[in-house]
């Protein structure tokens, strides 16, 4: 059995008009997506904008978010950074809290970097931080890292810290990249990081799904993933799919962090939530907005879909 496993968010990070995180919005959000039926939260990753953010700030929203009585065992926050010491310093903060788990990115912005490499960064923080129960899942998106999470890194990484190194996010979208690694480690957690194949990753082995999408599509995800044995005594379950495809499908059809937050401050009316970190742009009129518009129907039919299975 997997030692972490289910549907977790992959949160947005509202901020206010002078780029520090609002917090208050935050936490709302946060209490909205354990709302959704999700497992947990995956807060500060490539959705929550993290890299924009000081480790400081982090550190900080953590403390607030666990001080308004959001569980710290319900949150894997994103640790990974260039910086050693910066990845160091949040994954001791997190652990001191007593988190689910941390979420590891690899250092990005040195290309064509070894093997050896990625592993020594590794060692460096899980050493440093010494921490005999904290569990960590790699995170493995090399479209946006330049760095492949390979066989080798984690066959090394799961032989020198057989009790920390639990799991791997995989946001490549290479499904059969994420099936060879579910049949090569039996107990590596692998976490699908693409929503329209985390079903067919949960059915062959896959530990769950840490997902944008679900920042809109919470509840349709989480249903999906911890109903699918059950498949044959649903009569929609297809539909169910089809339309977490499509939602999936709108969002990434334009900049998906700037599209979900003009999403949330259309149907929420609240205008701050479109504001995103440069160098990311805002969408400016989101109630005119073809993409916003289109989300916002997908969305509406899940409560339906959802009460009929």
């Amino acid at each position: 059995m997997h030692k972490i496993s289910g549907v977790y968010s992959a949160a947005l990070t509202p901020i206010n008009e002078d780029l520090t995180i609002n917090r208050d919005l935050y936490l709302r959000h946060c209490q909205y997506l354990m709302k959704q039926g999700h497992d947990g939260l995956a807060i500060f990753g490539t959705t929550g904008e993290a890299n924009s953010f000081s480790i400081k700030e982090k550190c900080l929203s953590i403390d607030f978010l666990i001080a308004n009585r959001i569980d710290p065992k319900v949150l894997i926050p994103g640790t990974g950074s260039s910086s050693v010491k910066d990845s160091i310093l949040m994954t001791k903060h997190a652990d001191e809290h007593g988190v689910k788990g941390v979420l590891l990115l690899p250092p990005f912005y040195y290309k064509n970097v070894s093997d050896e490499g990625i592993i020594k960064y590794y060692q460096n923080i899980i050493e440093t931080v010494g921490s005999d129960s904290l569990k960590y899942i790699l995170y493995n998106i090399p479209q946006v890292s330049g760095v492949e999470i390979n066989f080798n890194i984690i066959e090394n990484l799961l032989k020198l810290y057989p009790d920390n190194v639990v799991g791997i996010k995989d946001s490549s979208g290479d499904i059969e990249g994420m099936l060879k690694t579910i049949k090569y480690f039996d107990n590596l957690a692998l976490f699908c990081g693409h929503d329209s194949l985390a079903l067919k990753v949960c059915k062959r082995g896959g530990a769950g799904a840490i997902t944008a999408g679900t920042n809109i599509a919470g509840k349709l995800l989480s249903f999906i993933i911890h109903n699918y044995k059950r498949e044959n005594e649903i009569e929609n379950f297809s539909l169910l799919q089809n339309l977490m495809e499509n939602i999936r499908e709108t969002i990434t059809s334009n900049e998906p962090i700037s599209t979900m937050k003009a999403y949330f401050s259309l149907v929420d009316n609240i205008p701050e939530w479109s504001l995103v970190m440069p160098p990311l742009k805002k969408i400016d009129d989101p109630k005119n907005h073809k993409i916003v518009i289109s989300l916002k129907e997908l969305v509406s039919k899940i409560d339906n879909l959802i009460s009929s299975s």
